[in-house]
């Protein structure tokens, strides 16, 4: 039953969503629908891509420099039990780090989560968590509004968190690619508000494809 995980895409490399090369999952479904997230297309519960557990562990290994996992959607809560079982998997052959996003606060997820909710944060080195919300919307480190908090749940992260707030608590930036079908996306999170309308704007100005 928790052998497979819905998700909306799959990245690697990434340097923009968390600390050192990362593999980055976003898990598909959400409910908080936040207004201006720039990745709306992945609140469909019904919709995305189905991979099991075994396909997604071997594309993680086959990913020769990365130092961790980034968890995003989505709301990875929403399957907090196959992510378990993935990192799991994952931890029997390799020490990667486990960064997550969630819109649910951490006190509400210790104090209300499910028994699988609860395994997930034990799980998580560096959670950020809280909802985006549109009109706080500043240029932060790894998070888009001022409201959204950077966690560490373990000490794995603490010295590369305290030399990156010490340089500034300012966006790593975003980074572009072209998917499979060829439209062009970006992944990182956008130091401005309202940078996924006008890039998608300008792309579909100049006749390119935008997906995101």
């Amino acid at each position: 039953m928790y052998d497979y995980l819905r998700i909306f895409r799959h990245q690697s490399p990434v340097t923009v969503l968390g600390p050192y090369k990362r593999a980055v999952i976003w898990v598909q479904g959400c409910d908080f629908a936040c207004q201006g997230c720039i990745v709306p297309e992945s609140w469909d519960k019904t919709s995305g891509e189905i991979i099991s557990l075994t396909e997604l562990a071997d594309w993680i290994f086959s990913q020769p420099d990365i130092e961790g996992i980034t968890l995003s959607g989505g709301e990875p809560m929403l399957q907090a039990q196959t992510l378990v079982n993935l990192i799991d998997r994952i931890h029997q052959y390799r020490n990667l780090g486990v960064m997550c996003y969630t819109g649910y606060r951490l006190e509400h997820l210790q104090q209300h989560g499910t028994d699988a909710q609860k395994a997930l944060l034990k799980c998580i080195d560096l959670l950020v968590d809280g909802t985006y919300i549109e009109f706080l919307h500043q240029d932060l480190l790894w998070r888009g509004s001022s409201n959204q908090r950077l966690l560490m749940l373990t000490e794995r992260y603490q010295q590369i968190l305290i030399e990156k707030l010490a340089q500034g608590d300012r966006s790593t930036g975003i980074e572009f690619g072209i998917d499979v079908t060829g439209a062009f996306y970006f992944t990182g999170i956008p130091a401005r508000k309202g940078f996924r309308d006008e890039f998608a704007a300008k792309m579909q100005s100049r006749g390119i494809i935008f997906s995101n």
